[in-house]
């Protein structure tokens, strides 16, 4: 059996294998702006077959007095090249649990990944993570679609 294949077909042979491995890490993002632009931040969770395997958080508060400079929370935080924290699975969700100089205080993020990623940040430490005058909300939500905002819980005193 003599099988030929044309030029144009192993070019979309080709493209569409490309395409396929680019597609293989799914990107979740979404940006906020709170109190009339007074708290503002990012979120980005990195999926590949599903599973979290970077989070990339900023949040920046706006300086105590007006001109004042504002305090900023970080967190990056990767599945594979992060020595300062531990992941596991659990009941669908990711758990990261950082190393911390406080034992006796938990400082772990959940991430729950369906339809909308949830990101639990309500047992996870501001201390080392934040500027003094800043701190980690409650939760956020990244919703389905690209280009809508986060939606942010923060702590009851801050709402």
């Amino acid at each position: 059996m003599n099988l030929r294949l044309s030029p144009g077909l192993l070019i979309a042979a080709a493209l569409a294998s490309g395409i396929a491995a680019a597609r293989a890490d799914d990107i979740r993002a979404c940006e906020f702006k709170l109190k009339s632009g007074c708290i503002a931040g990012d979120a980005k969770v990195t999926l590949a077959d599903g599973k979290v395997q970077h989070l990339e958080f900023d949040i920046v508060w706006c300086g105590l007095k007006k001109d004042a400079p504002g305090y900023s929370c970080m967190i990056d935080a990767s599945r594979k090249d992060d020595p300062e924290s531990k992941w596991s699975e659990n009941g669908g969700a990711t758990t990261i649990t950082a190393s911390t100089d406080t034992p006796t205080q938990p400082d772990t993020i959940k991430v729950t990944v369906g339809r909308f990623v949830s990101i639990d940040f309500s047992r996870a430490q501001s201390g080392g993570r934040c500027g003094a005058g800043a701190e980690l909300p409650r939760a956020l939500v990244i919703p389905e679609k690209a280009g809508r905002p986060c939606r942010v819980f923060l702590s009851p005193d801050e709402q």
